[in-house]
């Protein structure tokens, strides 16, 4: 089996390729109960292969499931290059379409990412594919879908930061264009980012 080394997700799984299939272990964690960990690991396995599923019934570009076991998924290979090693001004319209398009699209199936970073999205065959749904869950709330934009937002504005900007408008145009409550989830990104604004002010003035 060779390490696929462009995906790094940590201390929380394995990635391995091995004949155009990549497998994901989701390994053990030594300060949890071993009856527990055993059922937290089984536990995300099966929801991750359930919303991949769910995923690509409703159109957006993600890995297909080949199998799964208690602890591992087995997915199609995405051969392709990650969108935070490419994103530039030139490319910008093509792939912000792209991604606020594939968004919009999970959330009308009420499913939320929960790391929408440019990270887990891979350009393959000229269109953007998500990847790592290890922390998503399935939800048809406005204040879970805003939450996921602002995580993108918040990854946009500091990895591409020069062209933050306007990858984002290009986004949310392309979001809403797709979202039946993307108006909703808007308003709502924007409640968002006032929080995080008054709780900045309020730790400067402790």
């Amino acid at each position: 089996m060779n390490i696929l080394k462009l995906i790094n997700l940590g201390a929380e799984a394995k990635i391995s390729l091995d004949e155009g299939v990549i497998t994901k272990d989701r390994i053990p964690k030594g300060y949890r109960e071993d009856a527990l960990d055993v059922k937290i690991r089984k536990a995300r396995t099966k929801k991750e292969a359930k919303l991949l599923a769910r995923a690509k019934a409703a159109g957006v570009m993600v890995p297909k499931v080949m199998g799964t076991r208690d602890f591992s998924i087995q997915m199609e290979f995405v051969d392709g290059v990650r969108v935070k090693d490419i994103l530039d001004k030139a490319n910008m319209k093509k792939i912000c379409s792209d991604i606020g398009r594939s968004v919009a699209k999970l959330h009308g199936a009420s499913i939320i990412h929960g790391d929408l970073t440019t990270s887990n999205m891979i350009l393959f065959s000229g269109k953007v594919h998500l990847i790592d749904f290890g922390l998503g869950q399935v939800s048809d709330k406005v204040e879970d879908k805003a939450t996921d934009l602002h995580l993108l937002e918040e990854a946009i504005e500091s990895t591409h930061y020069m062209i933050s900007s306007d990858a984002l408008k290009i986004i949310f145009e392309s979001y809403l264009k797709g979202c039946k409550d993307g108006k909703d989830v808007m308003k709502r990104l924007s409640a968002i980012r006032l929080r995080g604004r008054y709780m900045v002010r309020g730790s400067d003035c402790s």
